[in-house]
This record gives C-alpha cells, sequence and structure tokens, in this order.
C-alpha cells in the first residue's frame, strides 16, 4: 500500500465520521424539540420556551406587584384555564389566591387591609409589603405587637406614617414640619387637595417619622379607660414609668426577682425558649375577665404555661434580659397593657 492508498482510505474514514456524528446531533435537536414541544403543551399558560427554559411572557410581568399606586380597584375573576381565584389590581397585576396578598383589602388613597393570617409576624408582613416594621405598628396602635389569625392591619403603601389633619394644616407647612417633599405626599394622596381642606382627614406620609415617637403612641393612649384599680404593680423594682410602644413601662429588678400577675386571667401566649420574638425575648400574653391583656416580656423564666388560669398577685414568671434588652444587666421587666391605659405610667 502506497501513500496514495493511505491517504484515500483516511480521507474515507474521516468522512463517514463526520457524517454519523453530524446523524447523532440531528437526532438530538429533533428528540429536543419534541421534549420541548410537550411541556410547552401541557403549560396552562402555553409559556414559550427557549433552550435556556421558559422565555418571560406578560403573565409572569403581571405577577410582580406595583404598591407605588395611589389607588387600588380590584376584581375577582376565575382562571380561564382553571379555578385559580386572582385579585387584579388597576394595573393589571394579579395575585394568586394562595398568595399572601390575597388577604390585602384595598381601601382608599393607596391605603389597604390586611387580614393576619395563621403563623404571621408583623416582621414577615412588613417584608412582604416592603416596608418597615414601625410603618406597621405606627399605623396599628389600636391593636399593638400581639397579632392573632383575623386581626386586620392598615397597610401603607410605602414607609411612613399616617397624619391626621389639623385645622391650620397645609400641604406644604406638613411637609416642612416633618422635612419631605410635598410631591411625595401629592404622589401618594391623590385626594390631596380634599383632604387637607378637611381636619381629622389622615394623609399618608412617606418616609416621614413621628417628630416625637412616643407622643405619637400615647395619642392613641388617651381615648382607652382608666382602670387604676384594676391591675396591681407586676413587679417589685425601679418603675421608670416612662411610657413607650406598647403602652408599656419598664420595672428596673435584678435578674430572677419575681414576675407577679397583674390582674386574674387566662395565660394564651408563652415563649420561654430564649428566642428573639420581634425584641421580646421571653414572655407571657394574659387576657383578662374584662377583656384587657397584659404582657410581661424580656422574662428569664416562665412558671406558668398557655392554658393556664392564674390569680392576681400570682408569681408567673421571673424578670431577665432576653431580646432586645439594654443598660448594665439588660434586667427588667417589659409590662404592656391593651384595652386599657396602663396605670403605672407616669410621665
Amino acid at each position: 500500500m502506497d501513500i496514495d492508498d493511505i491517504y484515500s482510505l483516511t480521507r474515507d474514514m474521516f468522512k463517514k465520521a463526520n457524517f454519523w456524528l453530524s446523524l447523532l446531533i440531528l437526532s438530538i435537536l429533533v428528540i429536543n424539540g419534541l421534549f420541548v414541544s410537550s411541556i410547552s403543551d401541557s403549560d396552562p399558560y402555553n409559556s414559550r420556551w427557549s433552550f435556556g427554559g421558559p422565555v418571560k411572557t406578560d403573565l409572569d410581568t403581571a405577577t410582580s406587584l406595583d404598591f407605588q399606586s395611589s389607588t387600588f380597584e380590584t376584581s375577582v375573576s376565575q382562571s380561564e384555564k382553571g379555578d385559580t381565584s386572582f385579585v387584579y389590581l388597576e394595573d393589571g397585576s394579579a395575585v394568586g389566591a394562595s398568595h399572601t396578598y390575597s388577604n390585602v383589602i384595598p381601601t382608599r388613597q393607596g391605603l389597604m387591609k390586611y387580614k393576619v393570617g395563621k403563623g404571621d409576624t408583623l416582621s414577615e408582613i412588613a417584608a412582604q409589603f416592603g416596608i418597615t416594621l414601625d410603618t406597621i405598628k405606627w399605623a396599628n396602635l389600636d391593636i399593638g405587637s400581639m397579632i392573632s389569625p383575623g386581626d386586620e392591619l392598615t397597610i401603607l403603601p410605602v414607609s411612613g406614617i399616617l397624619y391626621e389633619v389639623q385645622p391650620e394644616d397645609t400641604l406644604e407647612s406638613v411637609a416642612a414640619k416633618y422635612r419631605i417633599n410635598p410631591e411625595l405626599i401629592k404622589k401618594y394622596n391623590s385626594e390631596h387637595q380634599k383632604l387637607f381642606e378637611s381636619p381629622r382627614q389622615m394623609v399618608i406620609l412617606p418616609y416621614a417619622k413621628p417628630l416625637n415617637k412616643w407622643s405619637y403612641v400615647n395619642q392613641y393612649q388617651e381615648n382607652l379607660p382608666n382602670l387604676d384599680n384594676y391591675f396591681t404593680l407586676p413587679a417589685r423594682g425601679w418603675n421608670w414609668g416612662e411610657l413607650h410602644y406598647y403602652n408599656a413601662i419598664d420595672i428596673a429588678a435584678d435578674c430572677g426577682k419575681p414576675v407577679y400577675a397583674a390582674a386574674e386571667g387566662l395565660v394564651i401566649e408563652e415563649s420561654d425558649d430564649n428566642r428573639w420574638n420581634e425584641g421580646y425575648g421571653n414572655y407571657l400574653f394574659i387576657e383578662h375577665p374584662n377583656g384587657t391583656k397584659t404582657k410581661y416580656a424580656h422574662t428569664l423564666e416562665n412558671l406558668v404555661s398557655e392554658g393556664e388560669y392564674v390569680l392576681q398577685g400570682e408569681e408567673i414568671a421571673s424578670i431577665g434580659n432576653t431580646g432586645n434588652t439594654d443598660g448594665p444587666t439588660g434586667c427588667h421587666l417589659h409590662f404592656e397593657v391593651y384595652g386599657a391605659r396602663n396605670p403605672f405610667a407616669v410621665k
């Protein structure tokens, strides 16, 4: 066999190899096309596909909610391709019934009512709506921080506060007072002219904070009933007496000192596992026969459990420094009252 024969044989082998390689690649492309087609046919929304996966469609874009809109108009309908309920907002966005936002009831001026579900926490709700935890707290002073399934929370479309218009207020004066751009107030209050012409109306102040945080909180407390003789001091120590969120006072004492029930009632919540619990640490929550509730936070150890009935003055826990505490030792009792004034607030 001479050199010409070797060259001819090599060329023939190369051609055959290219043929089989091409056939293999063609087979893969055909099979892949059939696979993609079958997936596309089974897709209830007929999504387009590329070799990298599903192509983003208008429906995908619609599931991204824009809560910057100042008004929300909704209607509920059924999907033509299934029985999933959707809430349609004015910008065409869709929210699945299983989504958290299906608990949202739009009201006016961009404000929403959110119905608390099982397992919800304030911090999680704030994160879901893209607003600060304080924004939710300040807008729901009548509920406080202990939420229960079924509670309805006022949700702002942006971080900030709700401001009650006073007779002398103007849009410009309020904007200057809270150091925010008046155009922002207009953006989040489509009926701003009418609102500022009517004292006692509530206006959204985007990105604003109360000028005096505790004074803002205390506005709600002034409307609560005074039940001074109903509660007894829940701990022996130094009562700072300064009212703070939520309708609470702090009593400083050594860690391990007793905590007593301020009134008889049923323990409806209890946490004794040293978790953060939104800053409360270990705590007890008691409901009293007259409908009021009291909360005992930062405890070292709880001596009663959920479902137990306690008597006024009964030792229920010991003072600790769990959760968000400060100071040299952090040892104190954070005592909150729901449904009545806190009788131990002196300043």
